[in-house]
């Protein structure tokens, strides 16, 4: 599933990353995988279904500008991009705004069409929040815990080596 969002990133951000002078090419890729951890941080922090809804709502009508959860996932994204790659605060403003919001789109978008291509914001949020979009919980192990501990791996989080993120690598980071 986090591969079809990174697709959807990257074909997305070829005008707004890639094509954009200023944005360094070196630093190309790795804006793009802050957008999706903007957009996987954010979502996953959507474990209220009105929250979801109005989200899912604000997305299909085009009136993302004033969905608080929007905001967040742009200005989170606007912020590590600053700070991570030196992109100044006009051209980061610019890119999140052309950018989060289209790719929230294009998953609304498939989902409406459902779910071709493997991806919808329904599924997407449930893997998250370790349910389904409409609040409920899995049964299995996957879910928040599962799919985030893995790509914390991948970010450096797994502070005992054993190849996921889990309680014991959050107890290493605060001794």
């Amino acid at each position: 599933m986090f591969d079809e969002l990174f697709d959807i990133i990257r074909q997305s951000g070829q005008q707004t990353v890639v094509e954009n002078d200023a944005v360094p090419n070196e630093h190309n890729g790795a804006v793009m995988q802050e957008a999706q951890n903007s957009i996987v941080n954010g979502l996953s922090g959507l474990t209220d279904p009105v929250q979801r809804n109005s989200l899912f709502e604000s997305v299909q009508s085009g009136q993302t500008e004033n969905n608080p959860a929007v905001q967040q996932i742009k200005n989170n994204f606007m912020g590590n991009i600053m700070q991570k790659f030196g992109i100044n605060a006009g051209t980061a403003a610019s890119i999140a705004s052309a950018l989060i919001p289209i790719v929230l789109s294009k998953i609304v978008n498939k989902s409406s069409q459902g779910g071709s291509g493997g991806l919808d914001l329904g599924g997407l949020l449930g893997s998250l929040t370790g349910g389904n979009a409409t609040g409920g919980n899995a049964s299995s192990g996957g879910g928040l815990a599962g799919n985030l501990g893995g790509i914390g791996a991948k970010l450096g989080l797994d502070k005992d080596g054993d190849g996921d993120v889990d309680l014991n690598d959050l107890t290493k980071m605060f001794k």
